[in-house]
């Protein structure tokens, strides 16, 4: 009952908010909107409440009285909760609660608030029943849900958010029949385990066949899909542009993250036992997702779509730290048992890749969240008009660099936290791909925060933009303002005392799926090898960078106290007091590296979606299309002879067994 509680009550509250708005809401929005709003953020207190005491004391195995025989198959509402699981319910029902108080303001204008709050309830359920769910079929019918309410909520935005709405649903609905398929696949492959567990099944599946490769490859596009790995990502920053920036925060930079790498460690730790040309495979994708995404978001002039791409680039990261620890898993399998140095470096490599899951949508629900600050004031996200906004949003300003930094993998917050694990993951793999994977790293967090640079200039510093209203008060919002202030603590938490995170949250997660944490030693919150060689000593570290704040801070306090004489500047002869005339937008910063002869072309056919699988897919399937238009010539003779073809490859397939 448990489980269903925690699955019924946003299912249900989202139901009745729905209603409301059919029978009355429609007459007066706004106000509907405003009760509804807390009627949401109510459910989601009392989910995060249950998510919370689930967390700390999973319940047992659940099922339904019922179940469906249907002979070699047997349908059963089956749940489980383990430390896996529970940790993608608790970081799903905590974004989810902050994003609902942030959207009582945010979406406060909108005409069909109470239809945001309700599917933003109903996709909770959603998501919370697919990290809960124990069977393949359970989880299915819950992603493609969240499939479902992701295209809806995309489509609140503007006008301009349909196409992105469409080629969002286009290409997860392609990887959730990818996903139908793998499972498929599987049930033959593990000779028809009626049951189709997704936890605690049969033992690990080993892709020594192609049955087995092809099932894995299947689900693992369905995994990758749904966390924006490529190439399977350009329907993120196609639908970032003119979605609600609530929505973006909720589900693209938090919780499709959460579900895609959940299925990740699922399907390689534990449905399957992948080879090491798999694991190279998974470490290639996130060194290419990494270096590619985060070259392409220094390119971008649109706030959103620039956080889009580097939500794509973050991913690399996750299925780097996870191919690593499969690599090493592979390594020792071959050998014919795993060492106590492989264990610990296979353990380290998935914490990390865990570990920057968790702190990935952390930061990146506060960026989108900040971006929504500034869209709320200027209504613009294109950074040429945007500009000198530090002192209208100072909350919005401080946040947005505690997440900047975060992203860019700058000690001590979560996000080095996290990559270093990925880095002392590919030093202990120590083959050369893993030595490639960690300068790809490395250069990738160098580019994330070159181009966050340019954000915070654009953004918040230099002279006022053309979209920015006069004046410096502040225009923020408390509804608003509150998450964005808790979610960038954490940042700070989760960086300083990463060691701890580590021990209670990620550590026992990785058990969940096989690891142990018997190669590694957390004593004094500090990750270890058992050799003594250090990963990350967070203490001394954070204090010399204090004591570096402090003194700045001290620096600057006396030079505001200091008198001086401020005049009008003038160039050349010409006053400069105008910021319009004399803006200097931060969208220029990199114009270099787009020009390079080396990189112009990529950059030119990636802008134009060369790349784009969802394009290609497009032109290419209408030639085929078109071809088979050609063929239908309505002349009875031919449709008989292409009956009589297919009958004879039927029959030959069937005689030789195929």
């Amino acid at each position: 009952m448990d489980y269903i509680w925690l699955i019924s009550v946003p299912l249900v509250a989202g139901t009745l908010v729905y209603a409301a708005w059919i029978l009355g809401g429609r007459q007066s929005p706004r106000s509907l909107g405003r009760i509804t709003g807390v009627g949401a953020l109510v459910a989601m207190v009392w989910t995060l409440w249950e998510a919370i005491a689930m967390f700390r004391s999973p319940p047992a195995v659940g099922m339904t009285e019922g179940q469906i025989d249907l002979g070699p198959l047997t349908l059963a509402l089956r749940f489980r909760a383990d430390a896996l699981s529970t940790l993608i319910v608790l970081a799903a029902s905590g974004i989810a609660f902050l994003v609902t108080l942030y959207s009582l303001r945010a979406m406060a204008d909108h005409p069909r608030a109470p239809v945001f709050h309700a599917w933003l309830l109903w996709t909770v359920a959603a998501v919370v029943a697919a990290a809960l769910a124990n069977t393949f079929v359970v989880l299915i019918v819950a992603w493609e849900v969240a499939t479902i309410l992701l295209y809806l909520l995309i489509g609140l935005g503007g006008p301009g958010s349909r196409a992105g709405a469409m080629k969002t649903l286009g290409m997860l609905g392609f990887a959730d029949v990818c996903l139908l398929l793998g499972v498929a696949l599987l049930f033959q492959a593990q000779g028809g385990v009626n049951t189709l567990l997704l936890i605690g099944g049969v033992k690990a599946q080993p892709t020594d066949t192609a049955l087995t490769v092809v099932a894995y490859l299947l689900m693992l596009a369905a995994a990758l899909a749904k966390a924006g790995a490529m190439p399977l990502h350009t329907w993120i920053p196609a639908a970032s542009e003119d979605a609600p920036a609530p929505v973006f925060a909720l589900l693209p930079a938090a919780l499709d993250k959460l579900l895609g790498i959940y299925l990740l460690a699922r399907l390689t730790f534990e449905v399957f036992a992948i080879s090491a040309a798999l694991a190279a495979v998974l470490m290639v994708i996130g060194a290419a997702t990494i270096l590619f995404a985060v070259m392409m978001a220094m390119i971008q002039h649109n706030l959103k779509r620039l956080l889009a791409f580097h939500a794509v680039s973050q991913v690399g990261y996750m299925v780097m730290g996870m191919g690593l620890a499969a690599s090493v898993l592979a390594a020792g399998r071959a050998a014919g048992g795993l060492t106590a140095v492989q264990e610990g470096v296979a353990t380290i490599a998935f914490c990390g890749g865990l570990f920057h899951m968790l702190n990935h949508a952390i930061y990146k629900c506060t960026l989108f969240l900040t971006a929504g600050s500034v869209e709320r004031v200027t209504g613009t996200m294109e950074l040429d008009r945007l500009g000198g906004m530090a002192r209208m949003l100072p909350v919005t300003f401080v946040c947005c660099i505690i997440a900047a930094l975060s992203i860019s993998g700058v000690p001590p917050l979560n996000g080095f936290a996290s990559k270093w694990l990925v880095y002392s993951g590919a030093l202990g793999a120590g083959t050369p791909l893993a030595m490639v994977c960690l300068v790809v790293a490395v250069f990738g967090s160098a580019l994330t925060l070159a181009s966050f640079v340019k954000v915070v200039h654009s953004v918040f510093l230099g002279t006022r933009g053309r979209a920015v209203p006069a004046g410096d008060e502040s225009r923020e919002s408390p509804a608003m303002a509150i998450p964005m202030v808790v979610l960038a603590l954490a940042c700070v938490f989760l960086g300083i005392w990463g060691g701890l995170a580590v021990d209670r949250l990620i550590l026992p997660a990785a058990g969940a799926v096989g690891f142990h944490a018997m190669g590694i030693d957390t004593t004094d919150w500090a990750l270890s090898l058992r050799d003594g060689k250090g990963l990350w000593q967070p203490s001394t570290a954070s204090a010399l960078l204090g004591v570096g704040v402090v003194i700045g801070l001290l620096i600057y306090v006396y030079s505001r106290a200091m008198r001086v004489r401020i005049v009008g500047n003038f160039v050349g002869g010409e006053d400069a007091s105008s910021d319009e005339t004399w803006h200097v937008s931060g969208t220029g910063f990199y114009e270099t590296i787009r020009r390079l002869p080396s990189l112009e072309w990529l950059f030119r056919d990636a802008s134009a979606g060369a790349f784009d699988v969802y394009r290609l897919a497009g032109r290419y399937g209408d030639v085929l299309v078109q071809r088979l238009r050609g063929w239908h010539t309505g002349l009875v003779a031919t449709y008989v002879s292409w009956t009589i073809v297919g009958l004879v490859v039927l029959v030959v397939a069937l005689v030789l067994g195929l």
